[in-house]
């Protein structure tokens, strides 16, 4: 997963690779007939392709237990992050066709690309804000918790939502947000790069986990040895049914 943040966050090549570009949204980057789009589509083709097998790894292990554990917020947790992984993967192969700055292009609305553009990038960033609400939910109100945990987890939320609600103001008023947009991106790959982390903290506090069941039925077995002296369990005699003489 920190693999796959690193890659997302491909921007700041923009400066060497197409510098007039990635002074606008960082998908003008990876726009029809751009220089090196290639290199940051690539990029975040590979990035969804990682955070999609670690997502659907993570589910499958946790609803192999199901019976002993369940979650819903978890699961929502992971699988927003999934469909995170998925939109950006499709964003990048279906990239905008004109870039505003450079070009004469079509109003918005009247553009498929940029409609099914616009639509993916929100999906997208929408799964990841339902993984960063649910951990919030699942850990900050937890007393068991770090407080500086915690704190992280209300700081991030914080800044999370100011810097995608002034994105999103400005783009509603076309105005420029770029600088926004590459603060908000970084802010994305932090936090996949750290979100294994808290779903490993969401799971150790669970007591009735199987990897907590296992290991303490583990001590337990070990503390009978002790006490016993011997590991290996003398078999039990079947008792022996005494038959009536009756001669």
């Amino acid at each position: 997963m920190f693999l796959a943040g690193l890659l997302y966050s491909s921007w700041p090549l923009g400066f060497w690779l197409n510098p007039r570009a990635n002074r606008g949204l960082a998908s003008n980057l990876e726009a029809l007939h751009q220089p090196y789009n290639w290199v940051f589509i690539a990029f975040d083709v590979i990035s969804g392709a990682i955070i999609c097998v670690a997502a659907w790894w993570l589910l499958r292990f946790i609803r192999k237990h199901r019976k002993r554990w369940d979650n819903i917020w978890l699961e929502a947790a992971i699988m927003g992050v999934g469909i995170f992984g998925l939109l950006t993967a499709l964003d990048a192969v279906l990239p905008l066709n004109c870039v505003e700055a450079e070009q004469h292009c079509l109003p918005p609305l009247e553009d498929p690309y940029f409609v099914i553009h616009g639509i993916a990038s929100i999906g997208s960033i929408a799964g990841l804000t339902l993984s960063l609400v649910a951990i919030w939910w699942l850990l900050a109100r937890d007393p068991r918790v770090l407080a500086a945990t915690r704190w992280i987890l209300h700081s991030l939320l914080f800044i999370w939502f100011c810097f995608g609600v002034s994105t999103a103001v400005l783009v509603a008023r076309d105005r420029s947000s770029g600088l926004s947009e590459h603060v908000f991106i970084l802010i994305c790959s932090f936090w996949l790069a750290i979100v294994p982390y808290f779903v490993w903290q969401v799971l150790h506090l669970r007591p009735n986990f199987p990897l907590r069941v296992y290991a303490s039925s583990g001590a337990k077995k070990s503390s009978r040895y002790r006490a016993g002296g011997s590991q290996t369990a003398k078999p039990k005699r079947k008792p022996q049914k005494h038959q009536l003489n009756t001669r």
